[in-house]
């Protein structure tokens, strides 16, 4: 911010006016499991882009198998994981495990922790799962903070602070659905 306010006040006046939940993903309050789009109209042109001058029924087909074959792709993609979590949050969590050696985690309360390293302080809540640093809230998978904190409670399994998401069952859930072809248009 002080970089844009050196550069143009104005500029720096009409970002300051904008809530940072808006603009900044560290103070974004939604769930985002870690992933940034672009404009869906634009993935929807790319998809779409060679069938766009068809007719309607042809077009609507089209679209109907383009997303059957998605679906179909990561189905098999699915079927083959043997892990709790998808390979990005098992990926995660092998990465944050390995930070805890920096961190002494202190029990603050029945739920909060507070976690010290050298240079840093946070605050874990487990029962919110949040961490003053905010990566556990943002993404949905415990950070380094929060891990060094479960792991000197009983509970002692990183998996079950893990968002929904990024279970292996429920992305096998979310492409179960058969996507049926459209019938001719004589049996409309």
């Amino acid at each position: 911010m002080d970089q844009i306010k050196a550069r143009n006040e104005n500029a720096h006046k009409w970002i300051s006016a904008i809530s940072k939940e808006s603009w900044a993903s560290f103070y974004f309050t939604g769930d985002r499991y870690d992933v940034i789009t672009t404009n869906r109209s634009e993935l929807l042109n790319a998809v779409l882009k060679n069938a766009r001058k068809l007719p309607i029924a042809s077009l609507v087909e089209h679209t109907r198998w383009k997303t059957s074959a998605f679906f179909q792709k990561r189905r098999v993609y699915g079927d083959e994981w043997r892990t709790q979590l998808t390979n990005y949050a098992e990926k995660h969590i092998r990465l944050e495990k390995e930070e805890i050696l920096q961190y002494v985690a202190y029990r603050a309360g029945l739920h909060v922790f507070e976690v010290r390293s050298v240079q840093i302080q946070d605050s874990v809540n487990l029962h919110l799962q949040t961490c003053s640093c905010r990566v556990f809230q943002t993404i949905g998978l415990p950070c380094g903070h929060a891990m060094a904190a479960i792991a000197i409670t009983k509970e002692k399994n990183p998996y079950s602070f893990c968002k929904p998401c990024y279970k292996v069952d429920r992305y096998r859930q979310t492409y179960d659905e058969v996507l049926y072809p459209t019938l001719d248009h004589t049996q409309w």
